[in-house]
Order: structure tokens, then sequence, then C-alpha cells
């Protein structure tokens, strides 16, 4: 930015015209690099304007970019969060006027009448509930979870079915931290809350082809590979285990390595280690604990020619698990199947193609009974679950062991008394008996449960009760009752009759009328999917049906859910809150980046304004100077 001072010496006007050239080049990308300073308002507008600092503006963009996306997810997150913290406010507030009209409902001066009015306004409720649980925001069902593009609740035959999602959605809102946008439809509404949990360790043997992760290992810790050492009292080498999978390539390891005449082998949950007959067989862990968690430990040596047997591994059931290796060996009766009724949808399943754990749960879960069969977290056992509120689910036998072998039968001489009609339990007598059973011949005889536990127990007590001959008690083969069979031969009907303000006939299913000479009891423990529509749905059948004690039991069920209702909804307010709070510091750290980031780029105009001014008089001036020397003449020199 100089202007030409007026040559004092003889100077060629090629050189004359270069210096001018540049110059005058040079003055006007300056003012070119100005302007485009005041047009666009930035100072950097390349990074070659000023390296050092647009190298810091990139990365505070990138911060910039990367925060808005967080803040995004965080308003979204905010938005459904905020949908679901009313939707469940409406739902207080219905449950609220349902347990109402349950209390102004079993007063003695109530009329049936007003009863079956206050039924129908029930069912306007329970509709009311199915709406809002399927409430949409933004396109999607709020209570739908990873499914939220279909509706999470559908009206069934015997009730309402969830088929939405329990894997709720979550938005990324920093670099560690995943906040849920959504809450779990089925704790909500109670939808899965009741199952057939299996009562059977199911201990599958080993196979070649068990996974090492799939089991529960000798310890109790899973097994951890790594090396052994194996000896046979002369030869000793180390065996590396690190790579293998499967307990295949664990014995397949062991048999390479080549000491002695060792040989491994699967026997049941474990593993045998054979030898030659002056082979003493020892096992220690070189690297971690992986000989004690496959169970062959053995530093001091099993003794010459002796086998090296192992503790179990406690292989876990997966969907691979081979049906022929469950219950140590003896697999399960696949002959029969079992016979699942859930409200008015029954089958009878069967295992006959079955070859593994996965194959039989397709069968049930594709059985049309609207059930969910999956193995238990533990990896022990099988849960059939009933995710139809208003339904219940029985799974008897269908004449054999299937459902005793996989422990799914719901109801069973081992079931406890505590845990029949829905964990009410059975009623029994504090002194005398608790039922009269009159036989086909007239003669009759009486009861005492004082001290039965389970129904096993009952059935051992009416086939000992005094004077009880020619009535026997046992449990069905097919199905789920208690049987009693009449040998008397009278002309008569065989009946159970309630003695002693004793329920426990009736809480047995005994009060079932005869069929020829046998009782055939009813199922005392369907299990019962329990929420917000099987309660509403219960209140509105005690109403109509004026049962005083059926309106308190619901009504308090509806109490048990609005608690549970109300507790996830301070939960999402929590988490409303919480966005808020994050979404107000991520705006207050936007602020001072943008600052930041607005100094080292933003234009300062009234130094650009000055700098754009003396440039231009800068030029004008160079102009002006070069115009007049390179005019001058050989004759302007000489002068």
């Amino acid at each position: 930015m100089s202007i030409q001072s007026i040559p004092i010496a003889r100077v060629g006007l090629l050189l004359s015209g270069q210096i001018t050239a540049s110059q005058v080049d040079s003055t006007q990308a300056q003012l070119l690099a100005v302007e485009e300073q005041l047009s666009t308002g930035k100072s950097i507008n390349a990074p070659s304007d000023n390296p050092s600092n647009a190298a810091v503006a990139i990365q505070l963009q990138k911060t910039l970019d990367l925060r808005q996306g967080y803040l995004t997810n965080l308003q979204t997150g905010q938005s459904q969060l905020s949908e679901v913290d009313s939707t469940l406010g409406n739902l207080t507030d219905l449950l609220q006027q349902a347990q109402n009209i349950a209390s102004s409902s079993v007063g003695s001066d109530v009329t049936q009448q007003q009863r079956q009015a206050n039924a129908a306004v029930v069912k306007t409720l329970y509709h009311q509930a199915l709406s809002i649980a399927n409430t949409q925001f933004n396109g999607s069902y709020i209570f739908g979870g990873d499914k939220s593009n279909a509706q999470p609740f559908v009206s069934t035959p015997g009730g309402v079915q969830f088929v939405g999602s329990s894997t709720v959605l979550a938005n990324t809102d920093d670099p560690s931290t995943n906040l849920a946008f959504m809450v779990d439809g089925s704790q909500v509404f109670g939808a899965v809350s009741s199952r057939v949990q299996g009562s059977v360790n199911l201990s599958p043997n080993l196979t070649a082809l068990t996974r090492i992760s799939d089991l529960g290992g000798a310890t109790n810790t899973g097994v951890r590979p790594g090396c052994i050492v194996l000896s046979n009292g002369t030869v000793t080498k180390t065996v590396d285990l690190s790579g293998a999978d499967t307990i295949g390539d664990v014995v397949n390891a062991i048999n390479a390595a080549g000491v002695g005449g060792i040989t491994a082998s699967i026997t049941g949950q474990g593993l045998t280690l054979t030898g030659a007959a002056g082979d003493n067989i020892s096992v220690q862990d070189k690297t971690g604990t992986t000989a004690a968690d496959l169970g062959i430990l053995d530093p001091g040596g099993s003794g010459v020619g002796n086998p090296l047997v192992g503790s179990s591994t406690q292989p876990r059931v997966t969907p691979l698990t081979p049906i022929s290796a469950l219950n140590g060996g003896a697999g399960i009766d696949t002959t029969h199947g079992l016979k699942i009724t859930n409200g008015a949808q029954s089958a009878v399943v069967t295992f006959g193609s079955a070859t593994n754990v996965q194959d039989l749960l397709n069968a049930i879960n594709g059985s049309g009974t609207s059930v969910t069969a999956q193995i238990n977290a533990a990896g022990t056992g099988i849960d059939i679950l009933n995710p139809t509120q208003g339904s219940q689910l029985t799974i008897a036998e269908n004449g054999g062991t299937t459902a005793a072998d996989l422990g799914l039968r719901s109801f069973s001489p081992t079931t406890p008394l505590s845990q029949l009609n829905d964990g009410k339990g059975v009623n029994i007598a504090t002194s005398g008996g608790d039922f009269q059973i009159t036989r086909t011949d007239g003669t009759s005889f009486n009861v005492a449960l004082s001290g039965a536990k389970t129904v096993q127990d009952v059935i051992n007590d009416i086939n000992t009760a005094s004077g009880g001959v020619g009535v026997n008690a046992s449990f069905s083969t097919s199905g789920n009752s208690i049987v009693l069979t009449d040998s008397a031969g009278g002309a008569g009907t065989l009946t159970v009759t309630q003695i002693n303000n004793s329920t426990a006939a009736g809480d047995l299913g005994l009060t079932t009328p005869a069929i020829g000479n046998t009782i055939t009891g009813a199922d005392a423990s369907p299990v019962t999917a329990d929420g917000i529509f099987s309660h509403l749905n219960d209140l509105i059948n005690s109403l109509n049906s004026g049962d005083t004690t059926g309106i308190t039991n619901a009504a308090e069920g509806l109490t048990a859910d609005q608690n549970r209702v109300i507790g996830i909804h301070g939960q999402v307010g929590a988490q409303v809150q919480e966005m808020q709070s994050r979404q107000s510091e991520m705006q207050n750290e936007n602020t001072a980046t943008q600052s930041l980031l607005s100094q080292l780029t933003d234009t300062d105009f009234a130094s650009a304004a000055s700098k754009f001014q003396t440039l231009q008089t800068s030029l004008q001036a160079t102009l002006m100077a070069s115009g007049k020397s390179l005019n001058q003449s050989l004759l302007d020199f000489l002068q």
C-alpha cells in the first residue's frame, strides 16, 4: 500500500511499468479482499485468509454442528415425552373415575339397575383406555416401543393383547448419554405381567457344538478360555484353549496335544479325561482359570490308571440346544405334547418334528393361542407369557408328561395352595372339616385340610379321610383338575358340599357337577394377565352381575394400576425436566462457542471500512503519479 515516488534517476519505461503494475495489482487485491469482507460480513472467506484462525474456526464450527444435532435430539425427545406425560395424566384421571364408580356401587342402597348403568359408563372408560393406549404423536404410537408404526394394543376375542415392543427408543443427547423418549407400554398398562414360569431346570447335556459362551462354568462364573497344563506324570504340555469356541474345540485341542495316552470326551454335562494304564492325569491352569471353569482342575493327579472325571460345566439352554439333550440327556415327551388354552383359544402342541429348543418355541408361538414362549433370563428353562389382558391361560398335559418335563404345567399336584386362584389361595376352615363328600350310595364323609400345603396334600387328605372308602381322588392326566371317582355303586349323585364357612371346595374347583360317577374339577390355577384392561373388564362384569366382592377386587386392581401409572408418570416428568435442563446448558455452551467463532471470523466493519478508504486513496494516488512519470520523454529529462 505505497504511492510510487517520482523517480530521481533515469529508469527504463519497462521496469517502471512493471513496478507500477505490481503495486496496482497488490492494492487491487487488498481492495477486493476488504470488499469481500464487507459484503459477506466474514473476515475469513478462505483458509488462506488466516490459516491459524481458520483451523480453529473449522473445529469450532464442527462442535457447533455436533451440538446442534444433540440439541435437535433433545427437542424431539422432549416433545415426545411431553406427549407421554400428558397422556399418562389423562390415564390416571380415567383410572380414578373408574375407582370412584366402583366405590359408589358396593353399598346396600345401590340398586342393580344403578350398577348396570355404571357398567355402561365403565365400558366407555374401557374404550377410552384402549384409545389412550394407542395414542399417536407425529405419526408414531407412543406406547409401541421400537414397533411404533403399528397399534401396540389390539382387541381380541379374549380381551386386549399387547403386540408392541418393550424395547423403547432413545436418542443420543451427548457423546456419552442416550436418553429414552418413550416408555414401555406393557409396563404402563400391565400387558405381559403374567406368565407360566418354567419350574424345571432343564439342565441340558453337553454336545460337541455347545458354545463356550453358553456355559455357566463349574465355578458358576462362566468359562474364560486360556491355557492349561496337561500332564500324564511323565510328559507335560501346555494346551492353548484361548481360541476355543465350542466344547468340541476343547476336546480336539486336548486330544491333539498327544500327552501320553490321554484323550478327552464329553460325559453328560462335563468332560472326562482318560489315559493309558500308566498315566497319572493332572491338569493345572497356566493362565487364567480355564481348567477350573471347565471342571477339570486337578493339580495332584487322578492316580495312575484312573480317569479324571470333570464336574458339571452347567450348560445353559439356548435356541440351538437339542431337545434330546434336555433334562440331563433324558429329553422330554415329544409324542403327547401339551394343551394350551388362552381364553377362547385352545390348541394341542406336539413336538414330534422338533429337533432343538428353537423348534419347540416356534411350535408354541405358532399355536394360534396368542402366547409367547421364551427361554428365561437365566438360561435354565422356558417361560410362557400371556400378553392378552382379560383371558386366562392354562397349560395342561395331553395324556403324557410333556408339560411336566418342561416344568410348564400351570396346575399340578405340586402346586402350592397359596398360588391358586390368582394368588388368593384356598380358604381353609379354622377348625373341623372343609367340605363334605356324598357318595352315590347316599353316605358321606368330611375332609379337613388344616395341614395341606400343596394340591397333592389335598388329594392325600381326601384319600385318607375317615370314612372315605369308596371315593378316590387323583389328578387328571389330561387337563388340569382334581378328579373324584366314586366306586360305591349307588344310584345317587356324587356331590361335594362346603361346610364350616370354608370355601376350600370351590377354591379347589371341586364344586362342579358330577358326570356319571366322576367329578372332574375346574382348573383352580389359571394364569390371568392382570392390568388396566383386565381390571376394567372385571369391574364391568361384576357390576352387571351384582357381585360386590368382584367389584371390590376390581377396584383394588385398578388402585394398583393407578399407583403404577403414577410412578411411571413421575419418572417421565423427571426425564422431561432433565431434557429441558440439558437443552438450556447446551444452548448456553453454543452461545459461548458462537461468540468465540464470531470473534475469529466476523468482519470488524469500522476497521474494514477505514482500510477500504485508505486502499482506495492509495490506488488513486499511485495511478496519478504513475501516469505522470510514465508519460515523460527524454526531452523532459534533459530539461
